[in-house]
């Protein structure tokens, strides 16, 4: 039935954010009614609106960085994703970057980059392919952030470690490299999730991507690059992306 009526992810944002007219809410209504999985799905969504909203409440007069504001001016979507309003209510940077993520990351296939591309860069050093000039085990974020002043040395710019707690991401790890970083993150059940930091090249980017089963989400702006990696869906990256931006940076 719910495929008959078809109940896009689209419909349910809308549906969540009270943008849909009466006959859709109807049509959503009844499906959910009749489909356990949608009405879920509608549920999962709900909660994730107010999880962000509570996340972000103390971000409200924080400005957007303009290069992030031009990047999602500038991406073309059909006038049908506008709906997902939600998304653009927050003011921080990391409700933009979710906001791009979300509208992108279907859309965006993996494509090499040059010598020394920061994606190619990351993932060499998330599978041990690269010379790592010290390992540091910690089991928490407070241990980590006993090195906030040597990712500041590596990146020339102020950046603690962030938390990922909330999201169920506790910090195990981190690598030096010359003139680069490794964060390294475990949930419950041991599954590597990776943030890796590097100088920017001067340009701005942002990119989401499935590569070799993993997610990968690089966003770059004229001080940072900053590649993250991990098995994980496009939902959560995009969440983990946030939590990273306001984590680096706060």
């Amino acid at each position: 039935m719910t495929g008959q009526l078809k109940i896009t992810d689209l419909d349910i944002t809308a549906y969540v954010d009270g943008e849909l007219d009466a006959d859709r809410v109807r049509a959503v209504e009844d499906a959910a009614l009749r489909d356990a999985t949608l009405a879920d799905r509608i549920t999962a969504y709900r909660t994730d609106k107010a999880m962000l909203k509570n996340i972000y409440a103390p971000l409200a007069d924080r400005p957007i960085p303009p290069a992030w504001i031009d990047l999602a001016r500038a991406f073309p979507y059909p006038a049908a994703r506008a709906r997902q309003s939600w998304w653009l209510t927050g003011v921080a940077a990391a409700l933009v970057l979710a906001v791009i993520g979300g509208l992108s990351f279907y859309d965006t296939a993996y494509r090499p980059g040059p010598a020394g591309d920061a994606v190619q860069a990351a993932l060499s050093a998330r599978n041990d392919q690269a010379s790592v000039q010290k390992f540091i085990a910690v089991s928490n974020v407070g241990e980590a952030r006993r090195y906030d002043a040597t990712l500041e040395s590596i990146l020339g710019v102020k950046v603690k470690v962030p938390a990922l707690d909330s999201m169920g991401y506790h910090v195990a790890g981190l690598k030096f490299y010359e003139r680069a970083a490794e964060i390294q993150y475990r949930d419950g059940k041991g599954r590597l999730f990776t943030l890796y930091l590097r100088p920017s090249d001067g340009t701005t980017r942002f990119d989401q991507f499935e590569r070799d089963g993993l997610h990968v989400c690089i966003w770059q702006d004229d001080q940072i690059s900053t590649v993250m990696a991990g098995a994980i869906s496009a939902a959560v990256m995009q969440r983990l992306a946030s939590l990273t931006y306001l984590g680096l940076t706060a």
